[in-house]
């Protein structure tokens, strides 16, 4: 058994590898590849899929599998790395090579695409890389499972088990709570906020980026911040975990919060510790991308965007800003940063109004999936849902359906893992606060080790191991309840609103 298990092993740390190599061409792509290189960069990524997935899909991990499986003797981690390979393995053995290599290949060209699109404002620029990773997205879903809905197939990828009407289900009543609490905030006057759009250089704002970085913890001789079109975090290895964020001179807010949220996916990855015997494997991996998602808005919102934290980093913040602070209290800073009101952008929305961009971005990819929508018709469509939703006009597919990288990657059924990390994350505060009763003041001094060392004990460590169901009732000692993220946004927004 321990031959047939390291055999398996070193078999899965291969594909990794190839993982690594193919993700870190991906992260040259977004940040430093010259524009003429993209046409060779696809082929570049579309072989280095092919060849993890070839070694995906090896005969031998099936047999190895179906030997292990039959042990009795077996470890508890071993028996969630064989439950976690078995999935996978399934999984890329129903793909064809031809399909995996030409998704890549796509998508590296969709990227750039969607780039220059979003750039100057043209939709149909990019309408037909849009179709075709919709196209390439069907495809994929009736080879892993013909006799289920596309749609389903595809939220399962991120988040296991899930189904669109359960999901569905959830957001109607997310929908419905963060209405209400919308409308009492509407009927309250508004805090100005204006400071933060006085103009902050890049530069600054790069000094800003990785002060916060520092001040949540996260471990730079293992990662480093970049710029990018749309901010995001990639794993190059173990202890290569990279994160980007991008710098708008009259609102560097953007910056700082794109920073803390990456840094929040950066530090889940640096803490999925599962043991040498099990590093650089698929039990290394995330539970799920709501619970990657957890993480992130955690950092950014729940801790972030506190009154703590700012007690804390305010008055070292203010020489960084160019001037744009002065005279600027740390409780109208604070109103200022969690301000709520309808606006275009998802990235740069308030912890209110968020959720119901994701709701609208669910419904939206549904219907493209199933065929109800045109592409044609998407801009129109998101100009729709905006004014029905959030009650917001949009002036251009720039700020519109243009906005997020997702499609142009092909990461349909991504989305709802936003709003479902939401309600995570605010579970897993509830339980933090009430097993640390010093923690809200160990952040006001500038101490947020007591969260991370929680998170990483409660949360990361476990990696794969557990389900996101399974986790978050271990974390917790419930199943995930929705209520947890109104309370949290009723008591937050209603001390600062007044209502």
């Amino acid at each position: 058994m321990i031959e047939a298990m390291n055999k398996l092993i070193a078999l899965d740390r291969e594909r990794t590898l190839l993982s690594h190599i193919g993700a870190l061409l991906g992260w040259d792509q977004e940040t430093y590849l010259p524009e003429a290189g993209l046409d060779e960069r696809a082929e570049h990524l579309a072989l280095m899929e092919g060849l993890a997935h070839e070694k995906a899909v090896k005969p031998e991990i099936g047999e190895l599998l179906a030997t292990l499986e039959g042990e009795k003797d077996l470890s508890t981690q071993e028996k969630a790395y064989l439950r976690v390979s078995r999935r996978e393995y399934n999984k890329e053995t129903k793909l064809p090579a031809s399909l995996v290599s030409e998704m890549a290949r796509q998508t590296s060209l969709s990227q750039a695409a969607w780039v220059q699109a979003k750039k100057n404002n043209d939709f149909k620029c990019f309408a037909p890389h849009l179709s075709t990773m919709i196209k390439l997205n069907l495809e994929k879903a009736s080879a892993l499972n013909p006799d289920a809905p596309c749609y389903d197939v595809l939220l399962d990828l991120y988040e296991i088990g899930s189904k669109e009407k359960a999901i569905a289900e959830v957001f109607a009543v997310m929908k419905r709570d963060l209405v209400e609490i919308l409308e009492a905030i509407r009927s309250r006057p508004q805090s100005n906020d204006s400071f933060l759009r006085r103009r902050v250089s890049a530069a600054a704002q790069s000094k800003m980026s990785e002060y916060f970085m520092a001040a949540v913890g996260f471990d730079k001789r293992r990662g480093r911040l970049d710029t990018a079109a749309h901010p995001f975090t990639t794993t190059l290895g173990g202890d290569d975990i990279r994160i980007t964020t991008r710098y708008v001179e009259d609102y560097f807010p953007s910056s700082v919060f794109s920073t803390i949220h990456e840094a929040g996916h950066a530090m889940y990855e640096m803490g999925l510790d599962v043991g040498p015997d099990f590093s650089g494997t698929r039990l290394a991996d995330a539970a799920s991308m709501a619970i990657h998602e957890s993480q992130s808005r955690m950092w950014e919102n729940i801790i972030g965007r506190s009154l703590q934290f700012w007690k804390a980093h305010y008055g070292k913040t203010v020489p960084m800003a160019e001037g744009s602070l002065d005279g600027v209290e740390l409780e109208d800073f604070y109103k200022g940063v969690n301000r709520v009101e309808a606006s275009l952008i998802r990235t740069e929305s308030d912890e209110v109004s968020y959720g119901l961009h994701v709701i609208l971005r669910f419904e939206l990819e549904s219907a493209l999936i199933k065929g109800s929508l045109a592409v044609k018709d998407l801009p129109a469509a998101w100009n729709d849902a905006m004014r029905q939703t959030l009650g917001v006009e949009v002036p251009d597919d720039r700020r519109g359906c243009l906005q997020d990288i997702h499609w142009s990657m092909g990461s349909f059924g991504y989305f709802p893992s936003y709003a479902l990390g939401n309600l995570y994350a605010a579970q897993f505060w509830a339980a933090m606060k009430e097993q640390i009763p010093t923690l809200e003041g160990s952040i006001a001094a500038g101490d947020c080790s007591p969260a991370l060392d929680w998170l990483k004990d409660k949360v990361h460590r476990e990696a794969a191991a557990l389900l996101p169901s399974e986790l978050v009732q271990k974390a917790t000692g419930s199943s995930l309840d929705p209520s947890h993220f109104t309370a949290y946004l009723r008591k937050k927004y209603s001390a600062i609103y007044g209502f």
